[in-house]
């Protein structure tokens, strides 16, 4: 079981590191300060949680997989496509909301395995936050709309 539950949260491990990327790309390409920001709170979730995975996989005895792999490289350039001349702050943050609530899909598909107690814990307070972030981009997705 433990090879497993190793194995899940490597997968979850990805999901989270190719989030922080993502937003490493939605920053750059904004003028907003105040979304920046948002979107730089944001990330630093995510690397407090992907240090937090790694943390738990390593308590399990198994090693942290910090590689992205192919479908992350090619969801980086997908992600850097879809940036060329597209600077309007609600339409990155709209992309930004779908990456997160895509994320949020997998990573609940992901642990519907064999999670032990503990990391499920983790994984759920990691889900709980990662909705947070859904419905503080929707507030500024409105608010935008609204410019």
């Amino acid at each position: 079981m433990e090879n497993a539950v190793v194995n899940e949260l490597n997968t979850v491990l990805k999901g989270t590191l190719m989030a922080v990327e993502s937003y490493d790309k939605y920053i750059n390409e904004l003028e907003d300060k105040k979304i920046k920001d948002e979107l730089k709170k944001i990330q630093g979730d995510h690397k407090e949680h992907a240090n937090l995975l790694e943390n738990r996989i390593k308590e399990l005895g198994g090693k942290p997989n910090e590689k992205l792999g192919v479908a992350g490289a090619m969801a980086s350039a997908k992600i850097a496509i879809q940036n060329i001349g597209n600077t309007k702050a609600v339409d990155i943050l709209k992309r930004a909301y779908d990456g997160e609530d895509k994320g949020i899909s997998m990573t609940e598909e992901i642990i519907k395995g064999d999670l032990d107690d503990k990391s499920m814990k983790l994984v759920s307070d990691i889900l709980s936050m990662d909705h947070g972030h859904l419905k503080r981009m929707n507030t500024l997705i409105v608010e935008q709309g609204k410019m």
